[in-house]
């Protein structure tokens, strides 16, 4: 795993398509989810360099962004598809939530729209100060050129840590992982941290003419300030990481208040739901899923808790194999972002506030 994927690098779950790094970061397919409104989906990577979906939003006085996506370069054409299809400029640019690889975009829409409100809740713009400058740091710093080395030393010895040899799945990760670092920091060397210009705490309505578009916290959930944004006269959600497909992560989550936040959200009136990752969906049978998932293991950690065992006996104690196997569908890549991305981080994250909550 790379330096960001061990501590911060948010992306979507690993799935079984990719071919070349730049296909991935800086392709795209562009769906109509409703009258004026399109969605710009980013595709599978077997790896955690993937780019976040972005929604666009055009209405009779402007449009609205959800999310800048990962690399300058994929900004640029996602601004060029939206030219395209209307006159009218990008007002306002949503940033669900402080992952860099929704918002380092952000500079790329300043430059092109230099009007343009970027709007996040102020819980994501203080996470977002603090984190994404660190990411950088990290990532194309001295850190993150000792990955790189880390991982063609890895490659060329052909045996983990360890000592056991690479399978051919391990291979094939490690490589995809390695040309995905390079041509991600490529890109990344090119763009810089534009924050938040406009804030709220609960819910703000964007008007862009007569069309509404509402911008809502459900609360505590994949972060401590996820965005989601609500097309009411397209129903259609832009999720942001809450949701996200085929498989959730969970770094620095809160798995109890996401549960309640996914209830708020599948409330919601929609025929089109834009994840953070992954494909349109068009009901909320995936959401659901997700939203059983995290019960199970709140479910699971509360009661190994009870019982005092420690943190690697709760590990143990927890199963989840169903929703792993409905989730991966048996792809090798999948499985290892479900365990590296979600699982690890979602019962640690489980186990220190059921821990908190039996201390009080």
């Amino acid at each position: 795993m790379c330096a960001a994927g061990a501590a911060i690098l948010l992306s979507s779950a690993a799935p079984s398509a990719q071919q070349r790094p730049e296909a991935v970061l800086l392709a795209y397919q562009t769906m109509k989810v409703a009258e004026g409104v399109y969605a710009f989906i980013a595709p599978e990577s077997k790896t955690p360099f993937v780019s976040g979906n972005s929604l666009a939003v055009i209405g009779d006085e402007g449009v609205l962004v959800v999310d800048s996506t990962n690399v300058p370069s994929l900004a640029r054409k996602m601004i060029g598809e939206i030219k395209r299809l209307t006159d009218k400029p990008v007002r306002f640019l949503v940033n669900t939530h402080w992952h860099p690889d929704h918002l380092m975009g952000n500079a790329v829409y300043q430059e092109a729209f230099p009007g343009v409100a970027i709007v996040s809740t102020e819980a994501m713009r203080q996470a977002a100060d603090a984190q994404v400058p660190a990411y950088f740091e990290q990532t194309l710093g001295p850190a993150g050129a000792a990955m790189i080395e880390s991982l063609k030393s890895v490659l060329a010895s052909g045996q983990k840590s360890n000592g056991a040899p690479l399978t051919a799945v391990d291979r094939e990760f490690l490589e995809l992982e390695l040309a995905d670092y390079q041509a991600w920091a490529d890109e990344a060397k090119r763009t810089r941290y534009v924050a938040a210009t406009v804030t709220f705490d609960h819910q703000m309505t964007v008007r862009l003419g007569t069309r509404e578009v509402r911008l809502m916290f459900l609360g505590l959930a994949n972060t401590s300030g996820d965005v989601v944004v609500y097309v009411p006269d397209g129903q259609v959600v832009a999720t942001g990481d809450l949701l996200v497909g085929p498989t959730p992560y969970a770094t620095a989550s809160f798995l109890r208040e996401w549960i309640e936040s996914m209830d708020k959200l599948t409330a919601l009136d929609a025929t089109a739901i834009v994840p953070g990752h992954g494909p349109v969906e068009h009901d909320w049978q995936h959401a659901k899923r997700v939203r059983a998932l995290l019960q199970s293991v709140v479910d699971q950690v509360d009661a190994a808790v009870a019982k005092g065992l420690n943190l690697e006996d709760t590990r143990k104690a927890v199963d989840v194999s169903r929703f792993r196997d409905e989730m991966t569908a048996g792809d090798p890549f999948r499985a290892r972002a479900f365990d590296n991305f979600f699982l690890t981080s979602a019962v640690e994250r489980a186990f220190r506030a059921a821990m908190y909550r039996a201390e009080k």
